[in-house]
C-alpha cells in the first residue's frame, strides 16, 4: 500500500504543479492584454513590465491553489477511474477512504503553505508592488512628503490625534486633538491645543485638557503651554504612508484593529480581512471534500465533466466568499459569519457527497 501512495502523492504534485503555473500564465497574460495599452502610453520598459508581474504573481498563486489542487485531484483519480485501477485496488481490499485520507493530509499541507506563503512572500510582494508601481509604472516623481491636512493618527501608548495641518519641516502641527483611550475603550483624557511645536518632545500652547475619572466625571484644566514628553511620534511619524491591509500580515492587522477599536473607530473592514485571511486558505481542504467524490464515481468522459463541474462550483465559492464578504465589510453581517459561514455551508455539501460514495 505505501507504493500506491508513493504513487498517488507523486502523481498529485505532477499534475498540481504545471496546473498552477499554467493558471497563474493564463491570469498574467489576461492582465497583460488589459493593462497593455496603458504600459505602452507611459512608455514603461519591458523589464519594469516584466517584474510589475513578478510583484503581482504570488497573490494570483494564493487565489489558484484551490483551483490547481481540484485539477489535480481530476487528472489522479479520472485516470485511475478510467483505466480501471481504482477498481482493481477496491477488488485487493483497499478502502477508498485511506486514499481520501492521503488527499485530505496534502490538502492540510496545502492549507498551511497557502495562509504561510501569504503571510510572508504574499504581503512583502505587495508593497513591492506598490513602490515598483508608484516608481516604475506611474512614473510619479519622488517628491518628499512634508506636509499634511486634516487627518487622524494613531499612536503608541493608546494615544489618537487629530490634526488639522502639519508642517514636519517647521516641526508644527495646528488646531490639535488628543485622546487617550483606556484598556477598556473609554477615554482618559482629552487635550485641545490651538498648536505644538516639537524641539526633542512635543510642546503645545493654549491648551485645554479634560481628565474623565471611571464616573465620568470631568475636570477641566487650561495651560498657556504644556510639554507631553510621554508622546513617542515624531512630525515625520506623521507623513509616513498608512499601509493598506494587503500589506500587513496577520499580526499586524490584529494590532491595528486593536488600536482602532480603543479609538472608538469602525474596524468592519480590518475584522473582515483578519478573518479572509484564516478562512480562504481553508478553501482547498473543502473543495477536495467535494472534488473527491466526483472524481470516483464519473466514468465516461468522467475528468471532463467532472473537471468542469468542480471548477464551475469554485468559483461560485468563491464568488459567495467575496458577497459575504462584502456584507461584512459594510456592517450588515458580522465578520465572523461572513467569512466564516460559506465554508461551512460548502463543507457541509462536501461531507454529504463523501458520504454518499460508494465505498
Amino acid at each position: 500500500m505505501k507504493v500506491v501512495y508513493k504513487y498517488i502523492i507523486k502523481d498529485f504534485f505532477k499534475y498540481f504543479i504545471p496546473c498552477l503555473a499554467v493558471l497563474v500564465f493564463i491570469y498574467i497574460i489576461m492582465n497583460l492584454f488589459d493593462n497593455l495599452g496603458k504600459f505602452l502610453a507611459k512608455n514603461v520598459l519591458v523589464v519594469d513590465i516584466f517584474l510589475h508581474y513578478v510583484y503581482l504573481t504570488p497573490s494570483y498563486i494564493v487565489l489558484l491553489i484551490p483551483i490547481a489542487a481540484i485539477m489535480a485531484v481530476f487528472f489522479v483519480f479520472g485516470t485511475m477511474t478510467k483505466h480501471k485501477e481504482l477498481l482493481a485496488l477496491k477488488t485487493s481490499g483497499l478502502n477508498v477512504n485511506r486514499l481520501f485520507s492521503l488527499i485530505f493530509v496534502i490538502g492540510a499541507f496545502l492549507v498551511v503553505f497557502t495562509f504561510v506563503f501569504q503571510e510572508t512572500v504574499g504581503v512583502w510582494a505587495q508593497t513591492q508592488k506598490y513602490e515598483h508601481q508608484k516608481a516604475k509604472i506611474d512614473k510619479r516623481p519622488k517628491r518628499p512628503a512634508t506636509r499634511r491636512s486634516n487627518f487622524f493618527y494613531h499612536g503608541e501608548d493608546n494615544w489618537v490625534y487629530h490634526i488639522r495641518r502639519l508642517d514636519a519641516v517647521r516641526n508644527k502641527m495646528d488646531a490639535v486633538i488628543l485622546w487617550q483611550i483606556s484598556q477598556d475603550n473609554k477615554i482618559q483624557r482629552r487635550l485641545d491645543a490651538n498648536y505644538g511645536l516639537y524641539d526633542s518632545i512635543w510642546i503645545f500652547h493654549s491648551v485645554t485638557e479634560r481628565e474623565f475619572d471611571t464616573l465620568g466625571n470631568e475636570t477641566v484644566m487650561t495651560y498657556a503651554e504644556l510639554g507631553m514628553p510621554e508622546l513617542q511620534e515624531k512630525p515625520q511619524d506623521f507623513l509616513r504612508r498608512m499601509r493598506p491591509l494587503e500589506e500587513m500580515n496577520v499580526l499586524e492587522i490584529d494590532h491595528f484593529v486593536k488600536k482602532k477599536r480603543r479609538a472608538g473607530e469602525n474596524v468592519a473592514e480590518e475584522e473582515v480581512e483578519l478573518n479572509y485571511r484564516f478562512s480562504y486558505p481553508m478553501i482547498t481542504l473543502i473543495l477536495l471534500l467535494i472534488t473527491l467524490p466526483l472524481s470516483v464515481v464519473l466514468r465516461k468522459g468522467g475528468i471532463a465533466i467532472g473537471l468542469g463541474l468542480s471548477v464551475a462550483m469554485a468559483f461560485v465559492y468563491w464568488g459567495l466568499i467575496q458577497s459575504f464578504r462584502a456584507y461584512g465589510v459594510a456592517g450588515v453581517i458580522n465578520p465572523l459569519v461572513a467569512l466564516w459561514f460559506p465554508n461551512v455551508l460548502f463543507a457541509i455539501v462536501g461531507i454529504v457527497l463523501i458520504l454518499k460514495v460508494r465505498r
